[in-house]
């Protein structure tokens, strides 16, 4: 009867080895590029922005689930009309995503974000919802985001996740 227990035990031990790199997560960076679109009579010119993110990402049967923290900095400030200045818009996120299998895929996300929109009074705390497609070559992901910010804010952008 011991040594039946004994075998069990290792049989649920070495079943735990196998399955534990099947099961486990991994984290996953990237980077992003694209256009803040203002949706303000105001605006001539939207900011174009760039940032990085960085998540832990678990597989699931039909996809992957992942937690991503998302930072994004103005590079070219936009313009508002008749000589009225420039504006910058940067934000910090948290989004939780879900890609769904396979090399072409789509992605949904919702989260938080701090907005800071300087030049404008459009900042604060935000909820973010974000749809969009990828493609999956060897170990990056191309992927293609549109993300409102902000009930009148958008950012589409194009990025590379590893």
């Amino acid at each position: 009867m011991k040594r039946q227990i004994k075998l069990y035990i290792l049989l649920a031990l070495v079943g735990l080895v196998m399955a534990a790199p099947a099961a486990a997560g991994e984290f996953i960076f990237g980077v992003k590029t694209g256009t803040v679109v203002v949706d303000d009579a105001s605006v001539k010119t939207d900011p174009t922005n760039v940032g990085i993110m960085v998540g832990y990402e678990q597989g699931l049967v039909l996809g992957d689930f992942a937690i991503e923290g998302e930072f994004t900095s103005t590079t070219n400030k936009g313009e508002l009309k008749y000589g009225a200045g420039k504006f910058k818009t940067d934000t910090r996120a948290v989004y939780a995503a879900f890609r769904s299998a396979g090399p072409f895929y789509l992605k949904a996300k919702a989260g938080f974000l701090h907005l800071d929109n300087e030049g404008s009074t459009d900042s604060g705390a935000s909820y973010g919802v974000g749809l969009g497609f990828g493609i999956g070559i060897a170990q990056l992901e191309l992927e293609l985001t549109r993300t409102a910010v902000d009930p009148e804010i958008t950012f589409i952008s194009l990025g590379v996740q590893f």
